[in-house]
């Protein structure tokens, strides 16, 4: 886990050692343990180290014995010892012990299809000196992030945003398109960021520049197909499920420093403590954070799986102060980033990092085994949702126009509202690709077309990029043995009655993991009602408390920066809507984004 960056003049100019290093130390808190650079005529490569696995003579950037081809490497390969033996026997030979030195000589065998052969998370980049190019990819799933900036002189990418900014004569023009994507979604979707000149290579791509200026667009390598398999019975998915997730968290428990696992109390991150104590010879160290607001807070059922396992737990019950440190963290993540979760996300993070290098979650869960309340109601099973938004029962018309309803934080209409009026037009503009994965979903079920949908957006572009800028702030590094390729790759075989599934007139999310835990687990603990882990907006907008005064008092500023884009009087009628915390939050961070980045 680390933080990579690299620079390549278009126009051939020579990239000094003082513009890369400067990119590199953007994003040093990734990597405490090391830093590097390499850099020759017009083309630069940076890393800084979070050292994981071999200690000593992982450093980067890494050549191979040829120095012909060169690496900044973020992330981990689960199956490098497995590929290294595969390589050695056609020939290769190693330096060192990493699998960083994996990806070099998978890419001198396999080219760029080598990304096909990796099962982990990861963001790399390649020099080849043999064929004057660049070539940069992202792990199937988008677990890793990886941005870059393009104009007619330089293309330069970093593992965030906040470091291609602080690149000297950057264009930070910003796209009011993608502004307005995230008050519909709380996020901005890849490839757009925040500015028109940057963008996110999305989850299972790849795409090179020759030294020469020739940039390719990004090719997809990988993308989820679902095909049930109807032969097998609830027994044989249970006994192959079980299986397949011991496989993924025993490759995802390798490490040269300590290791633990965020256990939130939920189902998810309770499956994959269990299976980390079955493997383990030592106690597994947990960590979880507990709000005094008892409806935020699952910190007793975390003891349950903590005493079952006999875990060294860590807990702590928090009084979260989450306007002091979000300007911290909206500067990390970029961009506008609506997520409230990354604020416990946040201090989970920063206290687990006290005690382990290298933490695993349950995250991806969710999208696996269908555990949101809103593939019920995208399957026209049952119509629960909050005030602010009004949805339809959605299995007679399952439309892309109906799955964005059900998404969005803000509706169209109000959004039309809320921006001034030569902006407006922005809310017609099309989510590109929703549309084109949408698409794809036609021969789906409404299940499985819900599931595809949000590990195509959601999950890559909300879920994971919360969870690693958090945690990447204090120097953690998260794993997700759920969000595994091969881990995906068998559920998305598994027929969607397994995952949602009727009893008489209700209907059980995550059924088939629920009927696994069994096994683990008493059935009190495993079928009670879903809780998220957020924060409590709504509470804090409670006229006259305290929060609800500075929150108040900066959004209705006569100042404020959002002033620049939107209405105020509509900004305090939505001030004013009880329901509407979520929406409230988005232009809280937007605001403090703005103040931040205005130029």
């Amino acid at each position: 886990m680390c933080g990579i960056s690299g620079i390549l003049k278009l126009n051939g100019e020579k990239v000094s050692e003082a513009e890369i290093t400067n990119l590199n130390n953007a994003v040093s808190h990734r990597g405490p343990d090391g830093f590097g650079v390499w850099h020759e005529r017009n083309v630069a490569l940076g890393h800084r180290r979070l050292a994981i696995i071999d200690l000593t003579t992982g450093a980067q950037p890494m050549w191979n014995i040829e120095k012909t081809i060169g690496i900044t490497f973020n992330g981990e390969i689960y199956n490098y010892l497995t590929l290294r033996a595969e390589l050695e026997a056609q020939g290769y030979k190693f330096a060192t012990n990493s699998d960083t030195e994996v990806i070099i000589n998978a890419y001198a065998h396999w080219g760029d299809s080598c990304v096909k052969h990796l099962r982990g998370m990861f963001a790399f980049a390649i020099v080849d000196l043999n064929r004057k190019r660049l070539f940069i990819a992202r792990d199937h799933l988008g677990i890793k992030p990886l941005v870059y900036y393009h104009d007619d002189s330089v293309f330069a990418f970093a593992s965030e945003i906040q470091a291609l900014s602080q690149i000297p004569g950057v264009n930070l023009d910003k796209d009011l398109q993608a502004i307005d994507q995230y008050l519909w979604l709380q996020y901005i979707p890849a490839p757009r960021t925040i500015y028109k000149h940057m963008h996110k290579l999305a989850p299972g791509h790849y795409m090179s520049v020759t030294f020469a200026g020739e940039v390719s667009k990004p090719e997809k390598y990988w993308q989820i197909e679902f095909k049930p398999d109807n032969r097998k019975s609830e027994a044989d998915w249970i006994a192959e499920l079980e299986q397949m997730l011991l496989d993924s968290v025993k490759g995802h428990m390798i490490a040269d420093v300590p290791l633990g696992a965020f256990l939130s109390g939920g189902l998810d991150s309770s499956a994959v403590v269990a299976m980390m104590a079955q493997l383990s010879d030592r106690p597994i160290k947990t960590f979880c954070i507990g709000f005094e607001d008892q409806n935020y807070n699952e910190s007793a059922f975390t003891d349950i799986v903590a005493k079952r396992w006999h875990t060294d737990h860590h807990c702590e019950i928090l009084q979260a102060d989450a306007l002091s440190i979000l300007p911290a963290i909206v500067r990390h993540y970029g961009e506008p980033f609506g997520d409230s979760s990354a604020i416990p996300t946040y201090y989970v993070s920063q206290m687990t990092r006290q005690h382990v290098t290298v933490a695993l979650s349950g995250d991806g869960g969710d999208e696996l085994f269908a555990g949101y309340d809103s593939y019920k109601a995208w399957a026209g099973l049952q119509n629960q949702t909050p005030k602010w938004r009004k949805l339809l029962h959605m299995s007679q018309n399952s439309t892309l126009a109906n799955w964005l309803k059900l998404v969005n934080y803000i509706p169209a209409d109000f959004r039309i509202k809320l921006w001034r009026p030569e902006y407006q037009t922005l809310t017609q503009m099309p989510l590109e690709l929703f549309e084109a994965e949408f698409r794809k979903t036609q021969s789906y079920d409404e299940v499985t077309k819900a599931q595809y949908m949000d590990i195509n957006t959601y999950m890559p572009f909300d879920i994971l990029t919360k969870v690693d800028i958090a945690s990447m702030m204090h120097a953690l590094e998260v794993r997700t043995p759920l969000i595994d390729v091969n881990v995906m790759e068998f559920v998305a075989t598994m027929p969607s009655s397994f995952k949602l599934k009727q009893n008489g007139e209700s209907f059980e999310s995550k059924a088939i993991l629920k009927k696994l835990l069994e096994k683990y687990y008493d059935k009190q603990f495993i079928y009670r009602k879903k809780q998220g882990f957020a924060l409590p907006v709504n509470q804090w907008l409670k006229q006259g408390s305290q929060k609800s005064n500075h929150i108040r008092d900066r959004l209705l500023a006569s100042d404020a920066n959002i002033n620049t884009y939107f209405q105020s009087s509509v900004v305090e009628e939505l001030l004013n809507n009880k329901g509407a915390g979520g929406a409230v939050w988005l232009l809280l961070c937007l605001e403090e984004w703005l103040a931040q980045n205005e130029n």
